[in-house]
């Protein structure tokens, strides 16, 4: 037992540290001797518990791709009414206040929504991962969403409205710094999250013609 539980801490520490290197620099300027040092373990455990920087790579997004699957939209949806206007409008809700939550909430580490930004820049497995577990299935689920409210959405411009929702919340993650510098403050304050959420959903209702809630 006591092996297990050392070797899962040891696992966690490594894509913590990774995790937190890949975030300030991005993936391609992180090395293992790096990613070692901040965990406090050596260089060959990376290769015992991993096989590879790149598999411990894909463990860090995988840690991240979990919490967002662990939270899917088409849950959050199905507990609303997608018939009526009222429903419509707290299903909107319910998906922007679930990003925020899920970027800016006091559980997951800072890393994390900084790790999102990274993965996101460059074409490859990492973004595959993400891409094909958590964006296209939140995205067909929105669009489904969208075009129930009005039909003459087609799927792009459902793209596009999506984008414009999701925009200012990560646009606070990926500059997180300079906007917490701006603030003078450490982390987003609860209240600070709130009135985000509630401009960004009532923009969103307001231009799906639906009533503010």
């Amino acid at each position: 037992m006591a092996t297990y539980e050392t070797s899962a801490k040891t696992k966690e520490a490594l894509i913590n540290a990774a995790g937190e290197l890949a975030a300030e620099k991005g993936f391609a300027s992180v090395s293992t001797r790096a990613i070692a040092l901040r965990a406090g373990e050596n260089v060959g455990s990376i290769h015992y518990h991993f096989g590879s920087k790149e598999k411990l790579f894909e463990g860090v997004v995988r840690t991240v791709v979990q919490i967002w699957k662990d939270n899917p939209i088409s849950d959050l949806i199905s507990r609303y009414d997608p018939a009526g206007p009222e429903g419509q409008a707290r299903a909107i809700r319910a998906i922007v206040q679930r990003n925020i939550t899920l970027l800016f909430g006091r559980k997951a580490p800072r890393w994390h929504c900084r790790v999102i930004f990274q993965v996101m820049q460059n074409k490859g497995p990492l973004r595959d991962i993400f891409q094909t577990e958590i964006i296209t299935p939140s995205h067909g689920a929105i669009t489904a969403l969208f075009q129930r409210i009005s039909p003459a959405i087609s799927d792009r411009e459902a793209f596009l409205r999506i984008l414009i929702m999701n925009t200012p919340v990560f646009f606070h993650a990926d500059n997180m710094g300079f906007i917490l510098d701006s603030l003078h403050e450490e982390r987003y304050s609860d209240d600070y999250l709130r009135k985000m959420e509630d401009l960004i959903v009532l923009q969103t209702q307001l231009l799906l013609g639906l009533p503010p809630c």
